[in-house]
């Protein structure tokens, strides 16, 4: 009898013990799931924390033109496109419409050139890095697409410049 006082009753002992056991399992397993998701979020975001500056923003900070990649968003230059034959390595000019042909970045890339990347509307955003010769090396190239539709705004700023030349 002695025996039975000790160990009252095993069952519940070995109840007791299998339950912390499957909490234990289930921390365990929530721990490694906060941990996927959050590793799973924190690689997602270096792709798009890369810098996005316009061309004379770019050429103006020093500190952007030490190697990191950046993305610089500008127009294509006219006639600046030079292209080698027989060759996918195009070099050319981007240029800051708002600020005008004024400041002017040296690019290269490798690769077939999207479709209206010679429209003179589109603008380009390379993703890159800057040389230490002072070339603008992209590594990819995106085009937006130039609107069809023109701003209210600019409609009737057309409208009225049109207007003083007619009745002149």
């Amino acid at each position: 009898m002695a025996d039975k006082e000790r160990d009252p009753n095993p069952a519940i002992v070995y109840e007791e013990s299998s339950g912390k056991s499957h909490r234990l399992r289930f921390a365990i397993l929530g721990v490694v799931a906060i941990l996927a998701v959050g590793y799973m979020i924190y690689a997602a975001f270096p792709g798009n924390t890369l810098y996005f500056l316009t061309v004379s923003e770019f050429m103006a900070g020093q500190e952007y033109q030490d190697g990191r990649m950046v993305r610089v968003s500008g127009k294509l230059m006219e006639e600046s496109f030079l292209r080698q034959e027989d060759s996918t390595v195009s070099q050319f000019q981007l240029i800051d419409e708002a600020v005008g042909p004024g400041i002017a970045m040296n690019a290269s890339y490798v690769g077939v050139m999207p479709d209206l990347f010679f429209n003179p509307h589109s603008e380009i955003i390379l993703e890159g890095h800057y040389s230490p010769d002072e070339m603008f090396e992209a590594d990819s190239i995106l085009v937006k697409c130039p609107s069809k539709y023109q701003s209210l705004e600019e409609e009737q700023r057309l409208q009225e410049q049109e207007v003083p030349a007619a009745s002149s």
